[in-house]
């Protein structure tokens, strides 16, 4: 596999795919944020989440691990033809907005393409990503705030349980962190929090990092018409709102759940201690004041 993925030549389907971005993380670390607020650049497509390019991705994986050399044996498919394939089936999806305007990019926001970002990046050389982090304690605070179930009615381990909450969102976070390391200088990591303290300075990064002028309208997005498909309808009164810092610091009451792998995970990715009841009601009231 590897030989196959370092081709001299990519085909047109890279080519289409260096125009694609993926953007993901763990649920609820401010992904709609950033598509509401990323949707009114001229040169930026951020449509609703499809949820397909992790399913593609895996079933190329599963291709890899379940058939072995079979279609290579059988069917003369090298491995290249095969990640080909799955390529073009990928960029097939995007191919009409990505036609339709040659000069802009298209970012899809599937929470869960945080899982596949490194298969993702070996299917489409080209791709660029987005790792859009939170600290998990906030997370995990909202993530029980869901109602979130499976097929059978039950609710899911990680939106009724503080331990499960805060694992689920270490695990996705190390998948993202991992990914960041197998790709370098393609994975950009956006922390929620400095999204809304310095929205203007995180954003100019983000167009930066995407090949793109930095325009004004990203942080005067509320008037801007958005597809409300794939949103959580959650997040729907939230989306024309001003930005507010009140929810960083949110999870704090869930600190003594943290166990310490995870509070490893939070101290790497600079996140320190909560805030306090007091600390976070002395925070407000400045913010008021101002």
């Amino acid at each position: 596999m590897p030989e196959a993925l370092n081709a001299p030549e990519l085909s047109a389907r890279d080519t289409l795919g260096a125009r694609l971005v993926f953007a993901g993380g763990c649920p609820r670390s401010g992904l709609t944020l950033l598509r509401r607020m990323l949707s009114p650049h001229s040169r930026i497509e951020c449509g609703p989440d499809t949820g397909l390019a992790p399913s593609i991705a895996m079933q190329w994986q599963a291709f890899a691990q379940q058939l072995g050399d079979l279609h290579a044996r059988d069917f003369d498919l090298q491995a290249e033809d095969m990640r080909q394939a799955m390529a073009a089936l990928l960029t097939g999806l995007f191919e009409t907005p990505l036609t339709r305007f040659p000069d802009h990019v298209l970012i899809e926001k599937t929470a869960l393409n945080v899982a596949v970002f490194e298969h993702l990046g070996r299917l489409l050389p080209e791709a660029r990503f987005i790792h859009v982090v939170r600290d998990g304690r906030d997370v995990a605070a909202s993530l029980l705030e869901r109602d979130w179930k499976d097929a059978n009615g039950t609710p899911f381990p990680h939106v009724t349980r503080p331990d499960a909450a805060l694992k689920y969102w270490s695990d996705l976070v190390t998948l993202g962190l991992k990914a960041e390391r197998a790709l370098p200088g393609r994975v950009l990591r956006l922390p929620y929090e400095e999204l809304v303290r310095r929205p203007k300075a995180t954003l100019t990064a983000v167009c930066e990092f995407l090949d793109l002028d930095y325009e004004r309208t990203l942080v005067h997005f509320a008037g801007y018409p958005i597809e409300l498909k794939g949103l959580e309808r959650d997040s729907l009164p939230l989306i024309n709102k001003p930005l507010t810092q009140r929810r960083i610091g949110a999870g704090g009451e869930l600190d003594g759940a943290v166990a310490p792998p995870t509070r490893q995970l939070l101290t790497h990715l600079g996140y320190g201690a909560p805030e306090t009841p007091s600390e976070r009601r002395k925070r407000l009231r400045t913010m008021i004041r101002r």
